[in-house]
């Protein structure tokens, strides 16, 4: 975590390559250990934050954890007003002349035998209107609302609720479980076993989650959950790579040019 911090502050004030002796480092991509500080994150923040009082901005949240690509979602512009026709279009449009998709996660059609984008504007969003009338008392309360949403996983529930939860204004940044709200996914259940040399129960895995949260503050962060939730899949990766026994999907240039 520390490390990966490093690498931040020495890219953004210009120093020059490589920014860690670290190899691992030097040629696989990572998360920030603070979430507000990835790519996706900021351009969603510039775009999406100051609509936090229209009706239809959840919606507008999950469509950009779904297409999760700056371009994309510059492209087709924040929604007012849901046009299906116009987005499919817009999207189409982008499909025949670059990226559509961003590359963090994998979205499918769960098995249903049609076009991504089609899967997207005719299932997901028609469902995912429906959300405007979640419960926003607390995190997990918002997050099992948000899974009756078609296409909407533990996994996309629980970034989605990060968006909303770090949004200045939302009802979640003030929930009473703000800190200690985590959905685990199999990346930091395997980042949880490296850190204590076994396989944890889910159950293990909780109480280690809530031991990690009281011990955590990191660079004057106080750390809530969810960060350390997406730490421990980053240091899954790290030790995947380091070790040899896998790879990341997403390779990244750390070396001088």
């Amino acid at each position: 975590m520390k490390e990966r911090e490093r690498v931040r502050v020495r890219k953004e004030r210009g120093d020059p390559k490589p920014w860690s002796e670290d190899p691992v480092f030097q040629q696989t991509y990572f998360c920030n250990v603070n979430r507000e500080y990835d790519r996706v994150t900021k351009f969603i923040r510039k775009m999406y934050s100051s609509q936090v009082n229209h009706p239809l901005f959840t919606p507008n949240i999950i469509l950009s954890r779904f297409l999760n690509w700056p371009d994309t979602l510059q492209y087709i512009g924040y929604q007012y007003h849901w046009e299906p026709e116009n987005v499919k279009a817009g999207l189409n449009e982008l499909k025949q002349h670059g990226k559509v998709w961003g590359n963090a996660y994998v979205v499918t059609t769960h098995g249903i035998p049609m076009d991504k984008i089609d899967y997207l504007c005719d299932r997901v969003m028609p469902s995912a209107l429906q959300a405007v009338e979640l419960d926003f008392n607390t995190c997990l309360q918002a997050a099992a609302g948000l899974m009756f949403v078609e296409g909407i996983s533990t996994f996309m529930a629980g970034q989605v609720i990060a968006d909303l939860k770090n949004t200045p204004g939302h009802p979640l940044e003030k929930a009473s479980d703000w800190k200690t709200f985590v959905l685990p996914g199999p990346g930091s259940k395997r980042g949880m076993d490296w850190l204590y040399g076994k396989k944890l129960s889910e159950r293990e895995w909780y109480m280690s989650m809530a031991d990690l949260l009281c011990a955590a503050t990191f660079e004057g962060w106080s750390l809530c959950a969810q960060n350390l939730q997406n730490c421990l899949c980053e240091f899954d990766k790290y030790m995947r790579v380091k070790n040899g026994t896998g790879r990341s999907k997403r390779n990244y240039n750390g070396l001088p040019d």
